[in-house]
């Protein structure tokens, strides 16, 4: 009974995500890709962000019940956070975040169901290129400015941090585009995601190409130019395009999962 009670409250808890069938193979498949190191101890998945994963948990009707579950899931996962300090800490609020994005992601690539009892993360669809070799501000507003139509981008420096910039145009734009250097990847308040690999620990820099638009209802072709942008970027920079949830982007269609 107790082993029930603690599976239960963990669900109810969250951040979790259930399935009326779990997924397996199409878990293990997303989770590499959120992680291509991940280690797996017992039935637990360990992310190299301090977020951990468990499942699959049996989601019988008793449970359900008492962890007041939707009806008709036989199979959850939820997210926990490894607290405290490591050789590279950050702060727990920042790991949970990224829980509750590693779990919206692996219900919008999988097709399951959020539950959580914490207040949602309010997500806007942000798309951000790594790469171990730094542009031109030149060849970076060539590779964007075909993807915008509301006139001709414009560099602005960031006044607080060295070397940042941000491309802009006048009126608003579809998206902006936020440069930061790679120094700034060794801040544990901007490490580089899990899925990058190897490349997490070259210190790499970033653009975010961001937008205002919230990731449930952000529009189709939005989405696919956002993608679309930040692809030609990143093979531009031999880098890597990572969505808001955390997970590597190969192709536009990638980012209409949501």
């Amino acid at each position: 009974m107790a082993l029930f009670d603690h599976t239960a409250e963990r669900l109810a808890r969250g951040p979790a995500v259930l399935f009326a069938a779990d997924p397996a193979d199409g878990m293990m498949e997303a989770i590499l890709r959120y992680d291509p190191q991940a280690g797996v101890q017992g039935g637990t998945f360990v992310f190299h962000n301090g977020v951990q994963l468990y499942g699959p948990v049996r989601v019988t009707p008793d449970v359900a019940r008492q962890a007041g579950l939707p009806a008709g899931m036989t199979a959850g996962y939820y997210a926990a956070i490894v607290e405290g300090g490591t050789s590279r800490p950050r702060p727990d609020s920042l790991k949970w975040q990224d829980a509750e994005r590693l779990v919206r992601g692996l219900a919008a690539w999988l097709g399951g169901t959020v539950h959580d009892e914490r207040p949602g993360v309010d997500l806007k669809l942000r798309v951000s290129v790594y790469s171990g070799h730094e542009l031109p501000v030149g060849q970076v507003i060539e590779v964007i400015q075909p993807y915008i139509d509301t006139g001709d981008l414009v560099c602005h420096e960031d006044s607080g941090v060295s070397g940042a910039y941000y491309l802009l145009t006048q009126p608003e734009p579809l998206f902006f585009v936020a440069y930061w250097p790679s120094r700034l990847s060794r801040s544990k308040l901007a490490l580089p995601p899990p899925a990058l690999g190897e490349l997490r620990d070259k210190q790499p820099c970033r653009w975010d190409l961001r937008t205002k638009f919230p990731m449930a209802t952000v529009p189709r072709e939005t989405a696919l130019r956002v993608a679309e942008a930040a692809l030609a970027l990143a093979s531009r920079a031999d880098g890597m395009v990572i969505d808001t949830y955390g997970f590597p982007v190969d192709r536009p269609e990638d980012l209409l999962a949501r």
